[in-house]
């Protein structure tokens, strides 16, 4: 099944992509967009944080390992294009502060 969804919506790449249920707006503020990457990000951080540093960390067995690292996966994925998102609505708030018509060019050496 095949959604067609407004060009400013999304599909987050840890969906599939027949039928998504999780959008990214990616007209939102990128104020928004990276505490939403942020909080992903920050989440998968402590989660692998308390199993690398917890007394029980050898205790866990393969399917446990499993479970985090698809929960660390999930959560590295969505921030991944949360941040991917934030920089495009940078782009699009500097190109509206530039007069029409200009065109940039980065390249070695030009503050890349």
């Amino acid at each position: 099944m095949t959604i067609n969804t407004p060009p400013r919506l999304q599909p987050l790449a840890s969906v599939a992509p027949d039928e998504p249920t999780l959008l990214l707006d990616e007209a939102a503020s990128p104020q928004a967009l990276f505490e939403a990457a942020d909080s992903r990000l920050s989440a998968a951080q402590a989660m692998l944080f308390t199993v690398a540093t917890g007394s029980d960390a050898r205790a866990l067995d393969g399917q446990d390992v499993a479970n985090i690292a698809q929960a660390a996966q999930l959560l590295a994925s969505d921030a991944l294009d949360l941040m991917r998102a934030m920089h495009g609505a940078h782009l699009r708030a500097a190109g509206r502060r530039q007069a029409p018509g200009t065109i940039h060019r980065f390249g070695h050496g030009q503050g890349e």
